[in-house]
This record gives C-alpha cells, sequence and structure tokens, in this order.
C-alpha cells in the first residue's frame, strides 16, 4: 500500500538537522548516572546532568540498530515479524479506569486486567499483549509488574510486552520471560519481549526510563524508545518545532541504547499530540494527533526503523459517536502513516485514562477495515473477469455466477460487529445499538475462551521468581 506523505524529503530533512542542533547544542538531561557514564565513554559531552551528542556521533549510533526482527511467542504460530513494512496492532496500555455497561467506570483491579488479557488473546485483530491494558490497582505495587507479566503470559500465549518502571523491574520482567522461553542465552538470540521507556519532556530522561532502556540493551531485547510531547504545552505550538523536539528525545535513547550492546532492536516510537488550550489538558482524538502520526512515519522510514505509532485514540468519556469517528480517524492515520506496531490498538477512551470493554470490540472493527484497505486489490485477468462480464452481457446480474462466488470470502470484508441488515431486520432482531451488540461480543469472547497451556514446572519457577521479588 502507498503510504501517505505529509512532507516532502527535504523537509523531513530539515527536521532531521534541527534535532541534531537540539542534541548537540542544547542537550538532553539524564539524571540516571550509570547512562550518562555510557554516553560519556561513547563520545557524548557531558556537563552535570546535560548530555550533549556530538552530529558524528548520533548518525554512527543510528546506523547500529537493525531494520527488522522477530519477537517470538510461546506458540511460534504467533511470532511476528517487526520491519519497516509489515504492520502488528498491539492491545491498550496504561489506564487506570476500566469501563463498561454493566458496571460502569471504575479503578482498575486485577480480574479487570486478566479479563482484558483474555479477550487480547481471543482478538485476531491484536498480535502483541500489552504490560498494562489496565492498571490492577488492588495489587501491592512492589510486586505488581511482576504480577502483571505473569498472569499476561499464563493467558496468551501471544508475544509479549514488559515493564519500564525502572532498571530492577525491567530486568525482573525480562528475567521471567526468560524462564518461560529457555534461558537468556536463548532470548538474547530471539527476543521475547519488548518495552516502552519514555522520555520526560521536553528534553530529559528520568532515573527510571534510561534505567529501563539500559536494562532492555543489555539483555538485547526490543525496547520502543519513546516521546509524547504535547504541542504548546511540553514542547512548542507549532507542528514542526514539536516533532524537533520530540525527535531529538527519540534519538537520545537511541544512542544509549546502542552504546550499551550495538545492533539492539529499537522501534523508532513517538506518540506526540497537543494541548487543548482551553484547559491545558492533553488532546489525543485530534487531526493534529493524526498529522504528528503521519510525520513520524516518514521520520522512522528516514531512519530505516520501524515505527510504532499510537492507534484507537479518543478523548470521549464513554463508547459513543465521538469515539468511534476520532479511533477511525487515528487508526486510518496510524496505517497511512505506515506504522509497524500500532500501540493503544483497541479500548483507549478518556485521553489514555480508561480502557472500555465496548470500544475494544469497535476498534477490532476499525482494524478489520483497516487491514482490509491495506490489502488493495489484486488485478489481473482473472479479478478483471471480462469473459464474466461478457457472458452476463447488458442488464445480467453477477450474484449467482461462479466467480462471485468464488471470490467474495477473501474480496469483501465481513463485519464481526456492524449491522448490515435492513432496517425491518434490525427491528426484529432486538434494534440492537452497536454499544449494546459490542457488550454482548466481549461477554461471548470470555464464554469462548481457552487458556493456553503453561507447563507446571515454568509456572512454579515463575511464582518462585516472584515470591523473591515480593519479599526483597
Amino acid at each position: 500500500m502507498q503510504r501517505y506523505q505529509i512532507l516532502t524529503h527535504n523537509e523531513i530533512e530539515q527536521i532531521h538537522e534541527t534535532s541534531l542542533r537540539i542534541l548537540e547544542e542544547v542537550g538532553i538531561v539524564f539524571s540516571y548516572a550509570p547512562a550518562r557514564e555510557i554516553l560519556a565513554r561513547g563520545g557524548a559531552k557531558v556537563d552535570g546532568q546535560r548530555v550533549y551528542f556530538p552530529k558524528d556521533m548520533v548518525e554512527k549510533e543510528l546506523k547500529k540498530a537493525p531494520s527488522s526482527f522477530i519477537l517470538h511467542a510461546r506458540n511460534p504460530e504467533k511470532n511476528v515479524l517487526i520491519n519497516t513494512q509489515k504492520t502488528a496492532y498491539v492491545g491498550p496500555y496504561g489506564s487506570p479506569y476500566i469501563m463498561d455497561m454493566d458496571n460502569g467506570r471504575r479503578i482498575a483491579t486485577l480480574d479487570n486486567f486478566i479479563t482484558i488479557c483474555k479477550l487480547e488473546h481471543q482478538m485476531d485483530s491484536i498480535d502483541i499483549m500489552s504490560h498494562i491494558p489496565c492498571e490492577p490497582n488492588d495489587v501491592d505495587v512492589k510486586g505488581r509488574s511482576a504480577e502483571m507479566f505473569y498472569q499476561t503470559l499464563k493467558h496468551s500465549d501471544k508475544p509479549l510486552m514488559a515493564s519500564v518502571l525502572n532498571y530492577e523491574t525491567a530486568k525482573d520482567n525480562i528475567e521471567m520471560a526468560a524462564i518461560a522461553f529457555g534461558g537468556v542465552d536463548f532470548i538474547k538470540e530471539k527476543p521475547v519481549v519488548t518495552g516502552i521507556p519514555c522520555s520526560l519532556t521536553p528534553l530529559s530522561y528520568d532515573d527510571k526510563m534510561a534505567g529501563a532502556i539500559i536494562a532492555y540493551a543489555e539483555y538485547r531485547q526490543p525496547q520502543l524508545v519513546n516521546s509524547l510531547c504535547i504541542a504548546g504545552a511540553t514542547a512548542p505550538a507549532t507542528i514542526a518545532g514539536t516533532v524537533a523536539v520530540q525527535n531529538a528525545e527519540v534519538l537520545a535513547g537511541i544512542v544509549l541504547a546502542q552504546l550499551v550492546n550495538e545492533g539492539t532492536p529499537v522501534i523508532y516510537s513517538a506518540s506526540a499530540s497537543n494541548a487543548e488550550m482551553r484547559n491545558g489538558s492533553l488532546a489525543i482524538g485530534t487531526p493534529e494527533d493524526a498529522v504528528f502520526s503521519l510525520i513520524n512515519g516518514q521520520l522512522a522510514k528516514f531512519y530505516s526503523l520501524p515505527c510504532r505509532i499510537s492507534g484507537a485514540l479518543s478523548d470521549s468519556k464513554c463508547a459513543d459517536a465521538q469515539a468511534a469517528y476520532e479511533s477511525m480517524l487515528t487508526l486510518s492515520m496510524a496505517q497511512m502513516a505506515g506504522g509497524n506496531f500500532i500501540l493503544h490498538s483497541a479500548g483507549i477512551i478518556d485521553t489514555y485514562n480508561t480502557i472500555s470493554l465496548e470500544k475494544m470490540m469497535f476498534d477490532d472493527e476499525i482494524i478489520g477495515m483497516i487491514r482490509r484497505i491495506d490489502q488493495g486489490a489484486v488485478v489481473n485477468e482473472d479479478t478483471l473477469a471480462f469473459d464474466v462480464i461478457k457472458e452476463v452481457g447488458p442488464q445480467g446480474q453477477f450474484l449467482t455466477h461462479e466467480h462471485t462466488f468464488i471470490h467474495f470470502r477473501n474480496e469483501f470484508y465481513h463485519p464481526v460487529l456492524s449491522d448490515r441488515s435492513n432496517a425491518t431486520q434490525w427491528e426484529r432482531d432486538g434494534a440492537l445499538t452497536a454499544e449494546k451488540r459490542a457488550n454482548a461480543r466481549w461477554k461471548k469472547l470470555l464464554e469462548e475462551y481457552v487458556e493456553p497451556s503453561l507447563d507446571k514446572d515454568i509456572d512454579a519457577a515463575l511464582k518462585k521468581y516472584m515470591k523473591k521479588i515480593k519479599v526483597r
């Protein structure tokens, strides 16, 4: 599929050069001393906590990151190739609240977390499990990341994300993955988890995120080096200025990862949006968010790196029409931008704060439609169907023709949620709105869920490791 190019190559180069100037002349604050030491050894100038990156150093390290890698799953049939061409869809991430039609909006618990894991596992549209589909607030913070990782591993055999809370916690999750996949040496050769360390915008990294970058690189696990600049608040109000700042932050994190372990897989991850200037809060279901996605896609391709873009985003407070149209906008632009790792692909409302089970079903439908669009059209003698057209002729019909029966299943998208019946049929079936159909569908997916098997010895080893984390 031809990707939408919103900027010219010259404009992308201007952004790149401005980001390099920011890195070299303004610098990035790293509060984490080990990160500063690594960067200094790599050729950066360190003044207190501020690190200045020479242009040649940045461009040299960028070239070391691979353009593709395979993220391995417990079920090898579900391995995912991450490269600059293919698109993988990933579940929601980071919401402290959960919402559904039956129980309304409430603080999320571990039971809610497991419910979403089961739905992610059941949804064919979701390729990779997110680490925090919702925050299980009833689990003690000390062992929460380990509990989330364990429950995700237990309830799905798809590829996984893991913690970036700090160096130690990231390392714990990665070593738990090593237990499940056959040891540290195995996962260093065949990566099995990915995390998303994020800059502290503008132009800094705190101890936790810099530590996570180092941990993932040490174990050679892929990481989405991320920045979420807010135009008009933590970055300039202009699109170009915000992108220049964001790009500098992402490049600084990529350089750190490569200096720790040359060739560590990274995904260029940028999720800028704009502030709602009437109240100063972040807005994500905006056309500006879509523009940022398109530019981020071009920048990642400029660096020959896989690209993470946020997916089905909405500022709506429930699974309503606003949630649907904003999500179709942002998810479509993510695909058109050439996103290779689309995080928040399903369920996000309330500006990242809430996960809606009904909206997960909405977004599942949107992903299906977008994937169909991405397939494009096959043009050959058979699909052009000249002989069929000639045979049917003027005023004929194609509905019962053999050619139709051969092709319609693969040619047309068949909805899992949308209603395409006529008004009489719809009323006879209960006149159900899309939200009510979505409510019924997520419940049906839970009823049909079958837990994938987890070797009992591995399960025991994981629980033993988690117990050690909780008591230290």
